[in-house]
């Protein structure tokens, strides 16, 4: 998606016309990465946050081999707060982001 700036245009028109709604919407602006897509993620991270102007990072797929190792690379890149990550498929894998256990689980 971050490759077709017809896309991404779009993304940036959904946010002005929110905003045209009042200055409160949209509330926050999230990105979703899949943490097994490593470095690439940085490009997305990037492009998606010239945009749509990111409020934070929502990282998945954190149960499987990926450690997400790529969390840091992203947040020095963007300076952006990881505030969720899911580590499963259902409602309850969606947890808030605790950075000493990503930190101790990423070191073990």
């Amino acid at each position: 998606l971050q490759n077709r700036a017809n896309l991404m245009d779009e993304l940036a028109k959904i946010r002005r016309v929110l905003k045209k709604h009042g200055d409160e919407y949209p509330h926050e602006t999230f990105l979703v990465l899949d943490a097994t897509i490593g470095q690439n993620a940085l490009s997305q991270a990037r492009l998606f946050h010239e945009a749509v102007a990111l409020d934070g990072l929502i990282v998945t797929k954190l149960d499987g081999t990926a450690k997400g190792g790529m969390i840091l690379a992203v947040r020095q890149e963007v300076d952006l707060p990881v505030r969720y990550v899911g580590v499963g498929e259902g409602i309850d894998d969606l947890m808030p982001f605790a950075p000493e256990e990503f930190v101790k689980a990423l070191l073990d």
